[in-house]
């Protein structure tokens, strides 16, 4: 007999529904190969209470639950489907569903039937039910609504044509997810003072971007509005230091637009 995990009311639906989020709470900043840093995965939080997810690593379960005790995430946002940043989505589909818990995962059209391949093997054997009668699958094509605000997704520069995306909510925050310098899109998107979360690490590659790549590509009002993350080290700080370059930490909430709570939807 299964012992049901105790999911905490209080955080289950604590928003009206106009309440936007005013704080990033990123539980890991790492990129893939980065155990102390942890896999990069970000809470947006109102009131400090979590709003969404936004991507579900290895690790990324166990550090949610350091910071919101005997709860589970309501609604997860999929950026792309690399292990380090899906690949808590096993466990947090076990622990949801023997809680009784159903989580909404809002996932872009074009890693849908990737993301359910993935997954198709994931059930209690217990039970006649599988995975997507405890995940609420929400494909997301350009925009979707989430408690009462409209949050918009790009395609992003990552390894191969749709396969990576940014979740923008306009006047409060750009996260980019892994990516390249995206200046075409963000110069056309982001132009009301949103914080811009972005992948950077010290050096870039085909898939990621690095210090230089932005410094080149974005103009001083996009870098000073940027917070770094998907690194690989304590060390790399001193680099976006040095750089000019702010960068998120693990546990350390990050401040939103100040104008989040009067937005027109």
């Amino acid at each position: 007999m299964f012992q049901e995990m105790p999911v905490s009311a209080a955080l289950a639906q604590p928003f009206d529904t106009q309440s936007f989020p005013d704080a990033a709470l990123f539980l890991g900043v790492g990129d893939a190969s980065s155990v102390e840093l942890g896999n990069s995965a970000c809470v947006l939080q109102c009131r400090s209470v979590p709003w969404l997810l936004i991507d579900c690593g290895h690790d990324t379960l166990s550090r949610y639950e350091q910071v919101f005790p005997d709860s589970l995430p309501s609604a997860v946002f999929i950026t792309h489907l690399h292990y380090d940043h899906i690949g808590g989505l096993e466990q947090l589909y076990f622990k949801a569903a023997l809680s009784g818990h159903q989580v909404r995962l809002y996932v872009p059209v074009f890693l849908v039937q990737q993301l359910c391949a993935m997954l198709r093997y994931t059930k209690l054997a217990e039970t006649k039910v599988d995975v997507w009668h405890t995940f609420i699958l929400h494909p997301v094509s350009e925009s979707f609504w989430h408690l009462g605000v409209k949050l918009w997704t790009y395609p992003v520069r990552h390894h191969a044509p749709n396969s990576a995306f940014a979740l923008h909510i306009p006047s409060i925050v750009f996260y980019s997810g892994d990516t390249r310098p995206i200046p075409e899109l963000l110069t056309h998107v982001s132009s009301d003072g949103e914080v811009i979360l972005h992948d950077c690490a010290v050096k870039g590659n085909p898939s990621h971007s690095g210090i230089e790549d932005l410094k080149r590509e974005y103009s001083h009002s996009q870098l000073n509005r940027l917070w770094a993350y998907h690194y690989h080290s304590e060390q790399d700080r001193n680099a976006f230091v040095q750089a000019g370059l702010k960068y998120a930490r693990a546990m350390q909430p990050i401040q939103l637009a100040n104008n989040c709570q009067n937005l027109p939807l």
